[in-house]
């Protein structure tokens, strides 16, 4: 009899416990509030280690190479250190993400969408730790990046784990990913209802019944944990009392959802740029590359310093009414520029929190203005702030009900939700102008996931071609001639006979629609052959091509069967998808769908 290793053992136990709670209903549930309360634990370990990180670089590092190595004060001077420190921190992660933790790249939001969406579980659990320490490293020593995004990665990694280690579906991995990343929020912004949605509504899409339960107790669990680390009354931000001057303003907060649709995508287009830049185009070795990134924050900041960091004390100040008009405005473009350098070139860390800091300074600008064209109607510019960080953040990640949820109970006033959803229904139509999808959403769609923001089609972008059609059709070479095309027509039950070149290239098809024309011609029986009459111009398949694509070119088109051919370039022919296949694959994956939500 083989023995267990201690692992073993450890996960049979824990196979067992799960087990015996009723895992339909009170097993998973427990599960749920457990992965909760973890990334929570996360969400304030990984805050107290940024501040730890930052401190000792910023101060008693400083000091020790003052006092210790005897550098003078003029060689190193604050904004010298600050100028390089960025540089450093990055070059440290690299080297720790790449040799330690074998981790090439970050695990962002995008990619815990991925995981969520394709094969739940998939990420190793080391990408927890190297997500806390790449992360709290970059943000620490001044890089411009937010921690939401490390810890919605630890949390959802977390949640994969754990459902694979207890053998869970598919589904419940699924929902466990959501529930880790979704809790994350919830404790970083002591907002639980904004970690719900940011759980359902953008890690997984999907609003059923199935999900909101374990989820709206994770991001319970998440937040309880984080008010008992830092106190129930810990805000992220301290917001000043909120109130409408007029009815009219609406007006006025409509414009900032305009000025946010078309900054935002202004942001994802510099993040992509410099993403392909330091990706594709520069041959400087990987581990030099956020170092190089890291710099450029540096010396950015030597003009506007604000942009270092997660940059929330200054949220704040622009809150408050602290930073003049025109800073704001060039703060506004210093942080697109800053976030890009920093996860363009491979920086560990997310951009939920520079959203957030572009909103609240595009708002108090566009307030600062207002109120200064017109002071005689007693506008705040520290409203305006509120309600840009929500509407800046639905134009780039397109998440309404998370945006106005999370603005909502950061200030506690039912008044800001009118201003804010405003804004977010302008902005949403503007930026969709430029970006088709959010940018998580658009980056998922370039690593090929399943993008779509509707449960069903994202469930059909799951499945390829490849494992539906079926290649034993009836095709013809483009040379047969009329009266052998007849024979095998009228022996075959197809409607759809691909016609190839030598070699197996799809040249076009031919259907009973195209030959009616000839049936009487007699006297060109020996004259017309298959290419003569076959239809170039048609909807064609790949083997990787989703069955939702399938589904679409179907509805579009009257043909009963579309070709399905390697690739298009090549064209090579792999056989027939007919309509009743892709239905009948639709309803397999739909049922194995609703039997995974029991």
């Amino acid at each position: 009899m083989e023995t267990l290793t201690f692992r073993d053992r450890v996960k049979l136990g824990g196979r067992r416990a799960y087990s015996a709670l009723r895992p339909q209903t009170t097993g998973f549930l427990v599960v749920s509030v457990a992965v909760g309360s973890a990334s929570g634990l996360l969400s304030v370990f990984f805050s107290r280690a940024i501040e730890l990180i930052h401190t000792f670089s910023f101060d008693t590092l400083l000091r020790w190479i003052h006092q210790e190595l005897g550098v003078p004060v003029a060689w190193a001077t604050p904004t010298v250190w600050r100028l390089l420190l960025p540089m450093f921190g990055a070059l440290l992660m690299a080297w720790l993400t790449l040799k330690l933790f074998k981790a090439a790249s970050n695990p962002g939001i995008p990619i815990i969408m991925m995981d969520a969406r394709t094969k739940p579980g998939n990420l190793p659990p080391r990408y927890v730790a190297a997500a806390f320490i790449a992360g709290a490293l970059i943000i620490g020593t001044g890089g411009s990046a937010g921690r939401e995004a490390p810890v919605v990665a630890m949390g959802g990694i977390l949640g994969g784990w754990i459902g694979s280690w207890l053998g869970l579906t598919k589904r419940r991995k699924q929902i466990l990913i959501g529930c880790g990343a979704g809790a994350a929020i919830a404790a970083a912004y002591n907002a639980p209802m904004a970690g719900l949605f940011f759980g359902v509504e953008i890690i997984l899409g999907d609003y059923t019944a199935a999900t909101i339960s374990p989820a709206l107790l994770a991001s319970v669990a998440g937040t309880v944990v984080a008010r008992s680390l830092e106190g129930v009354g810990a805000e992220r931000f301290i917001v000043p009392p909120y109130h409408f001057v007029a009815w009219w303003e609406i007006a006025l907060y409509a414009g900032l959802g305009l000025a946010s649709g078309l900054v935002a995508p202004l942001f994802v287009f510099a993040d992509r740029a410099l993403h392909r830049y330091f990706h594709e185009w520069t041959k400087l070795p990987v581990i030099l590359r956020p170092a190089i990134g890291g710099l450029g924050v540096g010396v950015l900041a030597l003009a506007l310093p604000q942009v270092m960091g997660n940059g929330y004390n200054h949220v704040q100040a622009a809150l408050a009414g602290g930073i003049i008009g025109p800073i704001m405005l060039a703060l506004v473009f210093g942080k697109i520029l800053a976030t890009s350098l920093t996860l363009g070139s491979g920086g560990w860390g997310g951009d939920f929190a520079p959203l957030l800091f572009m909103g609240a300074m595009l708002g108090g600008a566009y307030g600062t203005g207002l109120a200064r064209l017109f002071p005689h109607l007693g506008l705040v510019p520290g409203s305006y702030a509120i309600v840009g960080m929500g509407a800046l953040l639905t134009a780039a990640v397109r998440c309404p009900i998370t945006a106005i949820l999370l603005l909502f109970e950061v200030t506690g006033s039912y008044q800001v939700i009118l201003p804010i959803m405003t804004a977010v229904a302008v902005a949403i139509p503007v930026s969709r102008i430029f970006l088709k999808r959010g940018m998580y959403h658009g980056r998922l769609e370039e690593m090929g996931g399943p993008a779509s923001e509707l449960s069903e089609t994202r469930i059909l972008e799951t499945v390829q071609i490849a494992q539906i059609v079926k290649p034993n059709a009836v095709n013809l070479a483009a040379g047969t001639p009329y009266r052998e095309i007849l024979r095998v027509i009228s022996s075959s039950d197809q409607l759809v006979y691909p016609v190839l070149h030598p070699g197996g290239r799809l040249m076009g098809v031919l259907t009973l629609r195209e030959l009616r024309g000839y049936l009487d011609a007699v006297e060109l029986a020996d004259l017309v052959v298959a290419e003569d009459v076959a239809t170039e111009d048609i909807p064609v398949l790949t083997v990787n091509d989703t069955l939702e694509r399938a589904m679409h070119l179907f509805a579009e088109s009257d043909l009963e069967e579309l070709p399905v051919v390697t690739d298009l370039e090549s064209r090579q022919f792999v056989g027939l998808l007919t309509r009743r296949q892709a239905f009948a694959a639709r309803g397999r994956v739909m049922a194995e769908w609703e039997m995974e939500e029991r």
